[in-house]
């Protein structure tokens, strides 16, 4: 039996979408962005052999309670399929270059930048719909994550982010 059995899907560098590592994906959308059918996905899940998932329990409750996956798992292990190591901290450092370098350098824990990232977000997509410029983040940033933000999973309250760093 293979050990790996994604190996052969990422033999061609993948073209993964902008987006912060720590969203979370459907398995239908993980199993799509890995060009795959969800019911090998959960084949893998069940084996041990596929990405990390992770229960709904801190979001709303949903029909069939789904579970979901985070952009960054995947891509790390997809790249651990290649023999290759791309840690979270790695991802998150690497989006923050492309999309709000302020953050990039600056100090303190990756969850704070997260959270200044999201807080900033929020602001900078509320002007844009409105149809003004963002402060700090490129209007076409922002067009651009809008598409994954409303695919997010609704949080109960003020319970942590699933997967957060």
């Amino acid at each position: 039996m293979n050990t790996l059995p994604a190996a052969k899907l990422f033999k061609e560098p993948a073209n993964w979408p902008l987006m912060p590592p720590w969203w979370l994906l459907s398995s239908t959308d993980a199993a799509a962005l890995l060009n795959i059918k969800p019911a090998t996905l959960h084949s893998w899940r069940i084996r041990g052999h596929g990405p990390r998932a992770y229960p709904p329990m801190y979001l709303r409750p949903t029909q069939g309670r789904p579970l979901y996956y985070q952009y960054g798992t995947l891509r790390g292990w997809a790249a651990a399929a290649l023999g290759m190591g791309y840690e979270i901290e790695d991802q998150c450092i690497d989006f923050f270059h492309s999309v709000f370098p302020v953050l990039a350098e600056g100090s303190g824990t990756i969850a704070g930048r997260i959270r200044v990232f999201e807080d900033q977000f929020q602001q900078d997509r509320e002007k844009v719909l409105r149809g003004q410029t963002g402060n700090m983040i490129d209007r076409g940033h922002v067009h651009q994550l809008d598409i994954y933000r409303e695919r997010q999973p609704t949080r109960i309250g003020k319970a942590p982010l699933i997967g957060s760093i």
